[in-house]
């Protein structure tokens, strides 16, 4: 072997080094692989479901109010108890008199002496009408007598009728006046009496059904009002549940579509089914301030009320508005936007590819997809800003 060979050789031999070093400088330095967590595609049964808050309610609620004006006694029964039909749950008195001040108090009294002495002159009146009403028919009849005998002619006996008819008209006129009179000295005397109750003017109020009393909305005893509401009666062992849903998924819903109530307190969940869906809509402002249209719907429940569960309590309610079975599912979390575009992120040997997919119905937790992507398929769940197309991951 010759010089210049051996140089070739040797040259060579460096250039393999220096390549190996790079290579093993290059894996030294290269940056590690993002820790991910992944959750595997998967077929099985989705549900999706329209969320809202709800309250229970009594199904047939009563609010027992005031029959009439008056002066309540305080109200002796308290939320929880049991009543029957027709049992009386408080007692109404007539209105007492309004206090009266020494000036009021004066002058109603002087209001009395005005009063008794237009009776007193209501009655002179009424005596001298009286009198002069005989006077006349006694002129009349001696008239008739006279006329009888042709000792008066007849157009007196006709002018003694006519006076005695004008003062029988005016003793009644008078009669009539004093009977107002002394009705007027009846209410100014109303004024300054005291107020008393007889037992037959109690008042009594009754609830119209048996059940349980949910609410005393008026304890206190004091003036009332006819109508005015008291206390509310209902059968706690049946109970609806009223939720207001968004508009668009209201459109979605129809009755006798199954729901699960939950965050009502305990650990099962309550199976119910929609019973109503209202027909109009209304705007309710959310708690970020937004305006939403929602819709009223009402939920039976299909199981009897759990101990412990009562009148307008706050529960979740999930309607259902779509089912599928055996469909390709990711969880929710691992899809996000690119552009106007569903898409994930997919581990393939140890790298993260970005996979376009097609998103269905959703349950919140899980998502039907489609496209490039198959069951057993391993997707990144909640990716971060670190990761991209081809970088390189590590299950956590």
């Amino acid at each position: 072997m010759n010089m210049t060979e051996k140089r070739h050789r040797r040259r060579n031999l460096w250039i393999a080094v220096g390549v190996v070093a790079l290579a093993a400088i290059g894996w030294v330095m290269r940056s590690p692989p993002v820790a991910v967590r992944t959750a595997i595609a998967n077929r099985g049964t989705l549900v999706a479901t329209a969320n809202a808050e709800g309250r229970t309610r009594v199904k047939e609620l009563y609010v027992v109010s005031a029959p009439v004006d008056g002066e309540l006694q305080r109200v002796i029964v308290h939320p929880g108890d049991t009543i029957a039909a027709d049992a009386t749950v408080a007692e109404i008195l007539p209105g007492a008199s309004r206090p009266l001040d020494p000036r009021t108090r004066a002058e109603a009294g002087a209001a009395v002496s005005a009063a008794e002495a237009s009776v007193a002159k209501a009655d002179a009146a009424a005596l001298e009408a009286k009198a002069a009403l005989a006077h006349a028919q006694s002129e009349l009849g001696t008239t008739r007598q006279l006329a009888e005998k042709g000792a008066a002619p007849r157009m007196d006996l006709e002018h003694r009728g006519h006076e005695a008819e004008i003062r029988l008209r005016a003793a009644e006129g008078a009669a009539a006046a004093a009977r107002t009179a002394r009705a007027e000295l009846a209410r100014a005397r109303a004024v300054l009496a005291p107020a008393s109750v007889k037992p037959g003017q109690v008042t009594p109020v009754q609830s119209p059904v048996a059940g349980r009393i949910l609410r005393v909305v008026r304890e206190s005893a004091g003036p009332v009002h006819a109508g005015t509401p008291i206390l509310e009666v209902g059968d706690v062992g049946s109970l609806e549940v009223h939720a207001d849903l968004l508009s668009s998924d209201a459109a979605k819903v129809r009755p006798g579509a199954p729901a699960t109530i939950t965050g009502w307190g305990g650990s099962q969940p309550i199976r119910a089914e929609v019973r109503r869906i209202d027909p109009a809509a209304f705007t309710k402002v959310s708690a970020l301030g937004l305006e939403e249209q929602r819709v009223h719907v009402v939920l039976d429940l299909a199981e009897a009320p759990p101990p412990g569960l009562g009148h307008d309590y706050r529960v979740d309610a999930a309607v259902a508005i779509w089912e599928g079975k055996d469909v390709l599912r990711v969880p929710s979390t691992a899809l996000f936007r690119t552009g106007d575009r569903w898409t994930v992120f997919l581990v393939r040997d140890g790298h993260a590819r970005k996979t376009i997919v097609e998103a269905g119905a959703t349950d919140g937790t899980w998502t039907v997809v489609t496209g490039d992507i198959k069951e057993g398929d391993a997707v990144i769940v909640q990716p971060s800003d670190a990761i991209s197309d081809g970088t390189r991951v590590r299950g956590a």
